[in-house]
């Protein structure tokens, strides 16, 4: 249902809101800056399916899967990372994990993503499971 209202009386149309809800307390409250620029950088008819909060490039960050694209960004005061990574043949993901968090490496052609410190585990299956669903096709 991404047409949620939020409490500022405005329609959520991305769906952040809901995806951002499946997170733990301390996963929501720690990559607020980055969903806010997660936010600012969707497109206007793009619908976020998954979110995960995490560490990106060495500041605060979130990764969101949309209807079309993986979306990877940080809070990085004044000057934040914003990485798109198209979902085509080549790309590849594995990931680690142990009993406080997991990591992702995202690579195609030699090129390298990071994704570490994700807190939410079984959400950041669900997102690899539909990422690698997607690649697949």
């Amino acid at each position: 249902m991404p047409n949620a209202e939020s409490g500022t009386g405005r329609i959520d149309t991305s769906g952040i809101g809901q995806a951002v809800s499946r997170l733990s307390n301390g996963s929501r409250n720690a990559g607020k800056g980055a969903f806010f620029v997660l936010a600012c950088t969707l497109d206007d008819d793009e619908i976020v399916e998954v979110v995960v909060q995490c560490r990106y490039r060495g500041a605060d960050g979130a990764m969101a899967l949309t209807n079309k694209r993986l979306l990877i960004v940080n809070a990085r005061q004044w000057n934040p990372d914003v990485t798109p990574v198209a979902l085509e043949s080549g790309l590849t993901v594995q990931g680690w994990q142990d009993e406080r968090s997991a990591a992702l490496v995202f690579e195609r052609g030699g090129a390298e993503l990071v994704v570490d410190k994700i807190g939410d585990r079984e959400v950041v299956q669900d997102l690899v499971g539909r990422v690698r669903a997607r690649v697949d096709r």
